[in-house]
């Protein structure tokens, strides 16, 4: 299934050369330029951001894709690099607390914070050991047996500024988590070098598509996805 979804992705992404004659829009996001491929409400007012669910003809391909089911998924430009969110206490270092997480939320192969004082209704989770660098925030209720919102950022290899963040509602019992979490921040990250057309505006970017996503050619795609 997930080869099937990438390699319907690939048909619908354009060469360099339709680009230009057609006039698609693209996305110019930090030092990188995406493809979009239509025009998407509120890209005048929000230029810091591309949301691929607005995307019509994208948002059909990934509602056909079981692990991203029920997500919603942005490409971010920051004013600043991303390393501060990859800290375990979190953005401005207000998730200092371990203690306070209870025993069914403290996910195997993650450090689990909260804030001190502020319960274990909001976590900040961060991988102990992965060749990605993301990190979640989550939310639950007091009765919930897991967690009821992720939200998940993912570096952009090829940009300090960038993120792909995906708002992840209901996600799967929390012993599916952990492969979970790391295919989604796989599987947006792809998406996201996928569509980044910054450096094939001479080359036939399609074509570049389909030999990753059909012959598992690492060589665009998946680029950098481990630095």
């Amino acid at each position: 299934m997930f080869l099937r979804f990438l390699f319907v992705l690939s048909l619908v992404l354009p060469n360099a050369s339709s680009l230009q004659a057609e006039e698609d829009i693209v996305v110019q996001l930090g030092t990188r330029t995406f493809y979009a491929g239509e025009d998407y409400w509120g890209r005048e007012s929000e230029d810091k951001f591309l949301p691929l669910n607005r995307l019509d003809w994208l948002n059909e391909i990934l509602k056909e894709s079981p692990i991203l089911d029920r997500t919603v998924i942005h490409i971010d430009q920051l004013n600043r690099d991303s390393d501060f969110l990859w800290s375990p206490t979190g953005p401005g270092g207000w998730y200092t607390n371990s203690e306070a997480v209870p025993e069914r939320f403290r996910l195997p192969g993650y450090t689990v914070n909260t804030g001190e004082g502020g319960g274990f209704g909001l976590m900040y989770l961060t991988p102990n050991s992965s060749e990605k660098q993301y990190a979640l925030g989550c939310s639950a209720e007091i009765e919930s047996e897991t967690y009821e919102f992720c939200g998940l950022r993912a570096r952009y290899p090829l940009d300090p500024r960038i993120i792909v963040k995906t708002r992840i509602y209901h996600p799967p019992p929390m012993d599916q988590l952990d492969a979970y979490f790391e295919k989604v921040a796989e599987l947006t990250v792809s998406i996201a070098l996928c569509l980044d057309i910054t450096d094939q505006l001479k080359q036939d970017a399609r074509q570049l598509v389909r030999e990753y996503l059909v012959d598992e050619n690492t060589a665009h795609c998946v680029e950098g996805l481990s630095s």
